[in-house]
């Protein structure tokens, strides 16, 4: 994704971000958010899969809401994200 220069829309779609470094041996994502030009701090592969198997489960909505609980100050960001990598809810078509 970071060669490809992947760019998707946060959730709340006014955000643009990129993903900026993938550190493989820290296993963290890194993104920037475009309109801000900050980047993220880490976020982990391990804490990204945790929510991607809650979500097919039901166990949470793939929605900025549910997420921040998960992950504070990081929903819209997080879902955006999982939706650009083909996330779907257990009920979505």
């Amino acid at each position: 994704m970071k060669e490809n220069n992947a760019e998707f829309w946060a959730a709340d779609e006014y955000n643009k971000l990129q993903i900026v470094d993938i550190d493989e041996r820290a296993k963290n994502i890194y993104m920037i958010c475009r309109s801000t030009g900050k980047i993220t701090w880490a976020l982990s592969f391990k804490k990204l899969e945790e929510l991607h198997q809650r979500i097919h489960k039901g166990e949470l909505g793939l929605n900025a809401y549910e997420i921040e609980k998960c992950i504070p100050t990081w929903g819209n960001y997080v879902t955006g994200l999982l939706r650009f990598l083909g996330c779907r809810h257990h009920g979505d078509s």
